[in-house]
C-alpha cells in the first residue's frame, strides 16, 4: 500500500559539496583510525593476521 503524500519524504536537495582534505588532513585521520584500530607495523604482526584470514589451498595436479 502507497503512503500518502504528505507522508512522503521531501527529495533530496544537492547540497554543497564536502570540501577536500588536505595531505596533512587526511594523514591525521589516517594516523588517528591506525591507533584506533591498534594497527601495528611489523611484520610478524601482518603475517600472523594474513594467516588467520587465508587458509591455504592443496595444489591439485592437472
Amino acid at each position: 500500500m502507497a503512503k500518502p503524500e504528505s507522508e512522503k519524504a521531501p527529495p533530496k536537495k544537492k547540497g554543497e559539496p564536502k570540501p577536500k582534505l588536505t595531505d596533512a588532513e587526511r594523514h591525521k585521520r589516517f594516523v588517528d583510525m591506525a591507533r584506533e584500530v591498534e594497527a601495528d607495523e611489523s611484520t610478524e604482526a601482518f603475517d600472523k593476521a594474513f594467516e588467520k584470514a587465508v587458509t591455504p589451498h592443496p595444489h591439485t595436479e592437472g
